[in-house]
């Protein structure tokens, strides 16, 4: 019998979990899931195991309290909002998460959407699958290189995505409270010292914040309306940054000329929402991390993770 028992629960894990059952060959690591199908067989296995590798299921304190052996959770993925963090140490268990998988792939998306905004796309596009083919019938777009590009939030994502937009626009500038000032001074980048200044200045703002109870809703209605009426906002980070109520009357309203959004504060959303129905937003459906290569390396990257915290005791990327 194995030593370790772990489960892998996920729409990224294929029934066989060959990548990660030859990433745990020789560390006595027993998958023990290789035909759950639902909820209710993943539940059943709770008790039992010593570790759990886990994409964007919600880890209830509920369901945590079940598990009584485990002693390591793997978030495949960089934000652990579905965690029970605070039931986790009551049992003394380990948090990890995998945030350089998909680097590349979410800077790369994130830029993706504010050059589609500069460049008044979501107007091109709507008009045409609506058989209208007229480019004077959009907004006059304005030149990417006489624009300032923002940067809420300066960790190692938001300098990847200064380096991608230095090329395109005239100013990069950025905001973080915990600011640090050898990477802006290396990549060029103006330190803003508030949130309410850089949003003042920005022509596109991109957010890369994590999602908290102190930063939950922070793009609401006042800060909204700091903004430039010809500004864009970006949003890869988490949907729960930006109130939709607020950010549908800016976008409806002119307070902003547009937004790219690659979350939403409930998903999958209700189509219902009218953020749907506009035509200077672009939604796409949490898809920024996704590649065949951010594929393999998220499932690559939480295993060795696994076997090296069952192992050893600990491992980087450490949550709590």
């Amino acid at each position: 019998m194995a030593k370790f028992k772990v489960g892998i629960y996920g729409m990224l894990n294929n029934a066989e979990h060959a990548m990660e059952a030859d990433i745990f060959k020789g560390a006595d690591i027993e998958i023990v899931n290789p035909a759950w199908k639902d909820e209710a067989a993943f539940l059943k296995t709770l008790p039992e195991i010593d570790g759990l590798i886990v994409l964007t299921t919600e880890m209830t304190r509920e369901m945590i309290m079940q598990m009584n052996k485990c002693k390591v959770i793997v978030r495949q993925g960089l934000g652990v909002d579905n965690l029970d963090l605070k039931a986790m140490q009551e049992k003394s268990m380990q948090a990890y998460n995998v945030p350089d998988y998909c680097v590349d792939e979410v800077t790369t998306h994130a830029m993706t959407l504010a050059l589609m905004l500069v460049r008044d796309m979501t107007y091109y596009m709507s008009d045409i699958a609506g058989g209208v083919w007229n480019a004077l019938l959009a907004p006059m777009s304005r030149r990417a290189s006489e624009l300032t590009f923002g940067l809420a939030g300066f960790g190692r994502m938001s300098q990847i995505v200064a380096a991608k937009a230095k090329p395109f626009f005239k100013e990069i500038v950025a905001y973080d409270p915990y600011m640090n000032k050898d990477a802006a001074a290396k990549l060029g980048v103006k330190v803003i010292d508030t949130l309410d200044e850089i949003l003042k200045i920005s022509d596109v703002l991109s957010l890369h914040i994590p999602l908290m109870e102190s930063t939950q809703h922070m793009m609401n209605e006042e800060k909204l309306k700091l903004m430039k009426p010809s500004a864009y906002l970006v949003n890869t980070a988490r949907g729960g940054l930006i109130d939709g109520a607020a950010l549908y009357k800016a976008l409806k309203e002119g307070w902003i000329k547009g937004a790219g959004l690659d979350v939403m504060e409930e998903e999958p959303p209700s189509f219902d929402d009218p953020l749907f129905t506009l035509k200077n937003v672009i939604i796409t459906p949490h898809s920024a991390w996704r590649s065949d290569a951010a594929g393999r390396d998220i499932r690559a990257f939480a295993a060795k993770t696994m076997r090296t915290a069952l192992l050893e005791g600990s491992a980087p990327n450490r949550v709590i």
